[in-house]
C-alpha cells in the first residue's frame, strides 16, 4: 500500500481491505514510501490487520518496485495460493530495483499480482501496473473514487477462488533457460481465461 498519496484514499482502501479478509485467508500489510515496511506479518487476525493499517501517514517518495520485490520475497516459500495486491498511483521515484528487474523476478516467483491505480494520470505508470498484473495472471484496475474498492476486492476474491491448476509437458526440447511464452484459450465464449504469460524452464 502506497502511503505517499491521498490520505483519504489510503484510509478508505485500508478499511475495505480489512473487511474483505475472510477467516480462511492470511494477509500481510506492506506499506511503502521511500522504503517498504512490513506493517503486519501474515495473519488471519483482522483486528491485527486493522491496527497495522491505522494511522497511515502520507510522506516521502515512492519506492514501488522495491516494495513489490519485498512482497515477492516475503511470500517466497509460503505454501498455498499466493497473491499480491498493489494499491498505488503507479509512480516510482526511489527504487533501487528497475521495473524490468521487478517484472523478471515476478515472472519467476509464480505469484499473482493485482494492481489498483488510485487517481492515476501518467500513462507510463499506468502501463507498468498493467504489465505487472498481466504477466503474472492477475488484473489491473484504475479508479478515481475509493468507493469502487469494495467491488474490486470482491472481484479479486472471486477470481482467486475460481482458479484451476493446469499442467502440460512442453514439446520444446531445447535446454536453454530463456523465457517461454504460454497462451491459454477456451472454446467457451462465456468465460474469461487468464494465466501467466510464460515461464522460465
Amino acid at each position: 500500500m502506497d502511503v505517499c498519496g491521498d490520505r483519504r484514499g489510503q484510509e478508505s482502501g485500508a478499511v475495505v481491505f480489512q473487511q474483505a479478509i475472510t477467516p480462511k485467508d492470511r494477509a500481510a500489510v506492506i506499506t511503502f514510501n521511500t522504503f517498504p515496511n512490513l506493517a503486519v506479518r501474515l495473519t488471519s487476525d483482522r483486528q491485527a490487520l486493522g491496527r497495522g493499517l491505522a494511522g497511515l501517514v502520507a510522506e516521502g517518495q515512492t519506492a514501488l518496485y522495491d516494495s513489490v520485490m519485498f512482497g515477492l520475497y516475503h511470500l517466497a516459500g509460503i505454501k498455498g495460493q499466493r497473491a499480491i495486491l498493489v494499491l498505488s498511483d503507479g509512480k516510482d521515484e526511489a527504487s533501487r530495483f528497475t521495473f524490468d528487474a521487478t517484472l523478471d523476478y515476478a515472472r519467476r516467483a509464480g505469484i499473482t499480482i493485482y494492481t489498483i491505480g488510485l487517481g492515476l494520470s501518467e500513462l507510463g505508470a499506468r502501463q507498468k501496473l498493467e504489465k505487472l498484473a498481466e504477466e503474472t495472471g492477475g488484473a489491473s484496475f484504475f479508479i478515481n473514487d475509493v468507493g469502487a474498492l469494495e467491488k474490486i476486492y470482491s472481484q479479486i476474491q472471486r477470481e482467486l477462488r475460481s482458479q484451476y491448476l493446469i499442467a502440460y509437458q512442453s514439446s520444446n526440447a531445447s535446454e536453454d533457460k530463456n523465457f517461454r511464452s504460454v497462451e491459454l484459450r477456451s472454446e467457451r465464449k462465456d468465460v474469461v481465461v487468464k494465466t501467466i504469460s510464460g515461464y522460465y524452464p
